[in-house]
């Protein structure tokens, strides 16, 4: 039984990878001005020194496009989508409830804020990585006000901690509204599409600053993925296998914000993905933690790759919000495992 469960786990692994292999190969190759997918692999494969003879070169301005533009906005939407997804397989074993997402932290209405305020004062036209550093600066204010608060009587309790969340989220979601409104005519476009989340005009140095908290909150949770496994027995039941249940839960908590506050830092808001891809999910690979997270992390990363590639390419004009994609997918999903959730109560 061990060995079918093991096999099976690495197939889903496997198929998860190469869907994402693929699909990055077709996002850097898809776009205004179409490259050749063999001659991208050919240059993508030549880079770490495989040779891929069949394929003519790209050209300068087809490798400019595939390496100055393509590459990093594809692998940061897949940094995005698998970090988005950690966090929310992370967040349902601490919450022990299967819809638990990011949103819980008041991470993107912090990271509005910021964002909005960094316009408003024009940061974001001055300074450089100024808009996702603010957000990123809000993300972990608004989740530092939630500690603050929900300590304030003393030890807070999981229903405690998810009111003070979606009370500091409103508070955060009035004072965006608020500098929206007094905000200059011109600066609004920038912080409404970054709102709405997108990755255009992202490159490699927005890629580095986010990977270096994304994947350092993701190894983080997938060493902790033990710890995990207690929290989602329960409170007593974790204490009383020796787990300091407080402790961890801060832990956990702190290390989620810190990955949802970089993603929403560099893509704006992309809801969902932290609910769809840990709940689609668990039926294949299991509820364990050390199961769930890298599945959780291949299957984010490639619903944001084929999100942003859907954005990018079904429109002629324009790039398309992708946190309005990734919605129209996850709010009929989301309604679906609800109701289904709702039915075995």
């Amino acid at each position: 039984v061990v060995g079918r469960q093991a096999r099976g786990l690495l197939e889903v692994l496997l198929s998860l990878l190469g869907l994402l292999c693929l699909g990055v190969a077709i996002g850097v190759a898809a776009g205004s001005v179409p490259l050749p997918l063999p001659s991208v692999l050919a240059s993508l494969l030549s880079a770490v020194g495989l040779p891929f003879p069949t394929a003519s070169p790209l050209g300068p301005s087809g490798e400019a496009i595939l390496w100055s533009a393509r590459l990093p906005r594809v692998l940061l939407a897949a940094l995005v989508g698998g970090g988005l997804a950690v966090v929310g397989a992370a967040l349902q074993s601490v919450f022990r409830n299967p819809m638990a997402d990011a949103g819980l932290l008041g991470v993107g209405s912090g990271a509005a804020l910021g964002a909005v305020l960094a316009v408003k004062l024009g940061w974001a036209s001055q300074v450089f990585l100024a808009l996702p550093l603010a957000a990123f600066g809000g993300a972990l204010i608004a989740v530092l006000a939630i500690y603050l608060l929900a300590h304030t009587s003393g030890r807070p309790s999981l229903h405690g901690l998810l009111l003070t969340g979606i009370a500091v989220s409103a508070v955060a979601g009035a004072g965006t509204s608020l500098l929206l409104v007094a905000t200059e005519e011109f600066r609004v476009k920038t912080v409404l599409f970054w709102l709405a989340g997108g990755l255009e005009g992202r490159s490699w140095p927005h890629l580095r600053l986010a990977a270096v908290f994304i994947v350092a909150g993701v190894l983080a949770l997938v060493l902790l993925a033990r710890l995990l496994d207690l929290l989602s027995l329960g409170e007593e039941e974790a204490a009383s296998l020796g787990l300091h249940v407080h402790a961890a839960r801060l832990t956990v908590l702190g290390l989620a914000a810190l990955i949802a506050g970089a993603a929403t830092a560099a893509a704006g808001s992309v809801p969902f993905v932290g609910l769809v891809a840990p709940h689609a999910l668990r039926p294949l690979v299991g509820p364990r933690g050390r199961h769930l997270l890298p599945a959780a992390f291949l299957g984010g990363a490639l619903l944001v790759v084929v999100a942003d590639l859907a954005a990018r390419t079904l429109s002629d004009r324009l790039d398309l919000p992708l946190g309005a994609l990734t919605a129209l997918v996850g709010a009929p999903y989301f309604l679906l495992a609800l109701r289904h959730h709702e039915g075995r109560l």
